[in-house]
C-alpha cells in the first residue's frame, strides 16, 4: 500500500523577488542612500540581490547574511540582539557564526503564516535598511512583524 507523502508549501519564483528588490531599491533611492539588498527563499538561497551604483562592496554580503539571518529563525535580523542584550555568551554564540548578522535591516517575508523567505538591506542606518526591507515586503503583501 502506498502513501501520498506529498507536502505542498508557498514559495517565492524569481518574478516576485525581482519586483520586491526593486521596490527596497527605490525605497533606497527615495530616502537618498545607497544599498544592498539580498532576497532569499526559505532555505536561505538566493533568489535576487541588487547593490545600488555607489553602495560599498562590502554591503553585498552584509544584506544576505541578514536575509538568511531572518529566513532561519523566522524573525527580524536584529531581533536576538534587541531581546537579548544581557546574554552574552548566545550574542557571542551567534556572532561567531559567518552567515549570521544580528543587525537591523533583515526581515522574514510571511505569508499565510508561513515564511517563506526573508529580505536584507544593508548599507544606511538600521532604520533606512528596515524601511528599505519593508517596501519589498509590501510589494509581497507581506508585513513586518
Amino acid at each position: 500500500m502506498s502513501e501520498n507523502l506529498t507536502v505542498n508549501r508557498a514559495t517565492l519564483d524569481y518574478r516576485a523577488a525581482l519586483k520586491a528588490v526593486a521596490a527596497a531599491a527605490e525605497q533606497a533611492e527615495a530616502l537618498g542612500v545607497n544599498v544592498s539588498i539580498a532576497l532569499v527563499g526559505r532555505s536561505g538561497q538566493p533568489l535576487a540581490q541588487l547593490s545600488l551604483n555607489d553602495a560599498p562592496p562590502q554591503t553585498s554580503l552584509l544584506a544576505l547574511r541578514k536575509a538568511r539571518t531572518s529566513a532561519g529563525f523566522k524573525v527580524p535580523s536584529n531581533f536576538f540582539r534587541d531581546n537579548n542584550s544581557d546574554d552574552v555568551h548566545l550574542l557571542a554564540a551567534l556572532d561567531t557564526h559567518p552567515d549570521l548578522l544580528m543587525l537591523g535591516g533583515g526581515l522574514p517575508i510571511i505569508l499565510n503564516g508561513e515564511c517563506v523567505g526573508a529580505v536584507g538591506v544593508s548599507g544606511a542606518s538600521q532604520a533606512e535598511d528596515i524601511a528599505c526591507a519593508e517596501a519589498a515586503l509590501g510589494t509581497l503583501g507581506a508585513n513586518a512583524d
